[in-house]
């Protein structure tokens, strides 16, 4: 009898084991099957994702909605909200060639590389723009608002604010070379000049397909150090970027800059002109670097002088008009940060030796400051700094207190 109970009891536990594992086996196939549907649709129209921006005044998380799930080969995605004019820029000084706007390079270089999926980002080649160059952030076209499938999202409803009471396209308005498209707040499609700052942006993006191997390639990342020698001392670089963004909207590796302050005893910026191609500042450094292992060759050309300044250790594309200056395309292995960089790593600029909190001060007779090399407009004599007070200023070429906080990009290998 004990035996008959013990074989029924094994019988029990044999349909148990059985029904578990067929019950098992067929939860695995469907958590397969949507794994798999997971990773060939990511998305669905309408889905919303939540994206840190590094933006201030309650816009450091933005919501962005998916338009369509076949653009470009990836998820296209627009920003629920209307960035303002006063944490972006407007859409261009005076013409109306999306190419080369301020609203397209501060999508690019500044707005893109602080989101936090992008790694994830899908670059997409734009018709409106007349280089070869690919945007990983972008303006939507007129066309693309009026979109059926996409009006209910990029023509919806919001309530006008100062800076917010339309949002830019990257459709110029036909016949004229300073009027773009907009939307306004209410809906209706519209034009203005592009110098006007009533108008804020709604950044869209494409996600790609797939799930991204974002550590493939890469052995640098933000906060390391290496040493290299300039004129025969050695010196701490710093990771301050893993995924940098030259001039020429190459990225070829990762961005190191110096920990600290290179006296400007060592070498003026020039003796008479602030043009950073023909300066002596670029023949030294490129004369005095001693170690060129891995270094890429960057795209260092300044194709705008500005006029402007910054204060209160604060600074903005706001503080700054930019003006178009002739150039030859140039490339270096060491450099000095531009005054775009500058906006763009402003968290660093008073920053020496990985401090975690503002730490330049006046160290010394030839350390007042360090030069970027951006142009200032004006006589030619004059080319912007950091300096010691929280400033982002001209500064006379020839002064030897300004001194160099060298960059360069080593290749990720």
């Amino acid at each position: 009898m004990n035996w008959r109970i013990r074989m029924k009891k094994r019988h029990a536990l044999f349909v148990l084991v059985a029904t578990c594992s067929a019950i098992s086996y067929l939860f695995g196939f469907i958590a397969h099957a949507e794994t798999v549907r997971g990773e060939e649709g990511r998305f669905e129209t309408g889905d919303t994702l939540e994206v840190e921006t590094g933006l201030g005044d309650g816009y450091s998380t933005l919501g962005f909605t998916c338009l369509d799930t076949d653009y470009r080969g990836g998820y296209l995605f627009v920003s629920d909200e209307v960035i303002p004019y006063s944490l972006c820029v407007r859409y261009a000084a005076s013409n109306n060639d999306y190419t080369y706007s301020d609203v397209r390079t501060w999508l690019n270089q500044q707005f893109a590389d602080t989101l936090s999926v992008s790694g994830d980002l899908l670059p997409v080649k734009l018709s409106e723009t007349g280089d070869s160059i690919s945007d990983r952030v972008f303006c939507l076209s007129v066309d693309e608002v009026k979109n059926p499938d996409y009006k209910a999202i990029t023509r919806k409803i919001w309530t006008p604010q100062r800076g917010m009471r339309y949002y830019w396209t990257r459709s110029p308005r036909e016949n004229t070379t300073n009027q773009a498209y907009m939307v306004q707040y209410n809906g209706h499609i519209a034009s203005s000049r592009v110098s006007l700052t009533e108008a804020g942006v709604r950044p869209a993006f494409v996600i790609q397909k797939g799930e991204p191997d974002n550590t493939q390639g890469r052995i640098w990342y933000t906060g390391d150090t290496m040493e290299r020698s300039i004129a025969g001392k050695s010196y701490t670089f710093r990771c301050i970027d893993p995924d940098y963004c030259d001039a020429g909207s190459n990225r070829n590796g990762a961005l190191f800059l110096c920990d600290t302050i290179i006296g400007g005893s060592e070498s003026l910026f020039d003796g008479r002109a602030n043009a950073w191609e023909a300066s002596d500042l670029r023949a030294w450094l490129n004369q005095e670097l001693e170690d060129r292992e891995n270094l890429a060759e960057t795209v260092t050309t300044c194709p705008f002088t500005y006029a402007g300044k910054s204060n209160n250790y604060q600074i903005s594309a706001r503080s700054f008009t930019k003006r178009s200056r002739p150039g030859l395309k140039v490339t270096d292995q060491i450099f000095c940060l531009s005054l775009e960089e500058a906006l763009r790593y402003s968290d660093i600029l008073w920053r020496l030796g990985g401090a975690e909190e503002n730490n330049f001060i006046n160290a010394g007779t030839f350390t007042t400051g360090y030069w970027l090399r951006t142009p200032t407009a004006g006589d030619g004599t004059k080319g912007y700094a950091v300096t010691y007070d929280g400033r982002v200023a001209p500064e006379d070429v020839t002064n030897k207190k300004i001194g160099i906080r060298p960059a360069f990009v080593v290749v990720q290998e």
